[in-house]
């Protein structure tokens, strides 16, 4: 129940920021809304006007939904179509950014609640069977040195073990202040998905200030638009397998904020939940500027033609490309849904 209540208030709560950018420059730059709508149709009731628009509550508690005045007709005075070009436009990245926005807060808050020591490893999973269990290694355990080598970081951790394959080795940890001595022997050849040892790794959290948690919240972000808009040409190039940069619908932000929920350590659960609503969210401005009819990159598109040309394209075949490309996305979030029940994303244990 936690997880289905989660997943609607991250979910449901992004879409509906989309539509307040909307809604909220539209206003800004007197542009006429009919509807403001908490939830999808149909309708069950008006809450209230205000400045001309409908505010109501509908019947699906998912999000909500902008109602332009005019959208696609330039007939209708102070509508969206018969504003100027500017105004279309920034209503129209108004919805992204705000989703944009969304990310760098939850990242900042993150980093406030718990920034990674980048600099220490800690053992967040030790996987049944493996080396790790039969030594006694624990979830929360920080990997201080292998052999006597310090470990400052992942790649010093990973080629220490490497480099120890089917040798008795040594490692000192740190659990709970005291120092441990423990010996395993890492695997020559680990089964698939699990290496040498049998654990899984991340780092340890330290407190920051809120001048430094927003430094490195907008470097996520940055980082987070940058890595999705390389994803295709490291598809291309063979950098990325297909299974990690799969598209995911509904069920997949399901499956990912019900693992984040579940994650052994109670400290670690609100920083890699806001991690993941900062992912969600990021990815969702992006895939929402993509050049697709329907979608706020589509009608971007078609405003670039009439600045070019000096010319609209004629309301009916635009409004028709926006339905294809709504009838298009319907099937292609459908497949995507179908996949996430088929072939459910590969998330850690």
């Amino acid at each position: 129940m936690n997880d289905l209540l989660l997943f609607f208030l991250v979910a449901g709560g992004l879409i509906l920021a989309h539509e307040l950018g909307h809604f909220l420059v539209a206003k800004a730059r007197h542009v006429a809304v009919d509807e403001f709508g908490f939830g999808f149709p149909p309708r069950l009731t008006t809450l209230f006007h205000a400045g001309g628009t409908r505010f109501s509550l509908n019947l699906i508690p998912f999000g909500g939904f902008v109602r332009l005045s005019g959208e696609d007709d330039p007939n209708v005075p102070g509508g969206f179509a018969t504003s100027s070009k500017r105004t279309r436009a920034l209503v129209l990245l108004a919805g992204p950014f705000s989703n944009m926005l969304i990310g760098f807060l939850a990242f900042t808050a993150a980093f406030r609640f718990a920034a990674p020591d980048l600099e220490r490893v800690v053992v967040t999973s030790v996987l049944p069977g493996s080396p790790a269990e039969s030594a006694g290694l624990l979830s929360g355990d920080i990997l201080a040195a292998v052999d006597n080598v310090p470990i400052n970081g992942f790649s010093a951790m990973q080629d220490a073990i490497s480099a120890r394959r089917g040798i008795l080795t040594d490692l000192t940890v740190l659990r709970e202040g005291q120092e441990l001595q423990l010996q395993l022997v890492p695997r020559r050849t680990p089964p698939d998905g699990e290496g040498p040892i049998g654990v899984l790794l991340g780092n340890p959290t330290r407190p920051v200030g809120l001048g430094e948690a927003v430094s490195l919240g907008a470097e996520a972000t940055a980082s987070q638009v940058a890595l999705t808009l390389r994803l295709p040409f490291l598809l291309a190039q063979g950098q990325v397998s297909p299974d990690e940069a799969r598209v995911s619908g509904l069920k997949g932000i399901y499956d990912m904020l019900s693992w984040a929920n579940a994650v052994d350590q109670a400290t670690q659960r609100p920083f890699i939940t806001l991690q993941l609503i900062g992912v969600i969210s990021v990815g969702l401005g992006i895939a929402n500027l993509l050049p697709i009819p329907a979608l706020d990159g589509g009608r971007l598109v078609f405003l670039l033609i009439e600045a070019l040309f000096r010319r609209r394209v004629a309301p009916r075949f635009e409004g028709l490309a926006h339905t294809v490309g709504f009838a298009v996305l319907l099937v292609l979030l459908v497949y995507i849904t179908i996949q996430d029940f088929v072939n459910p994303i590969a998330l850690p244990r």
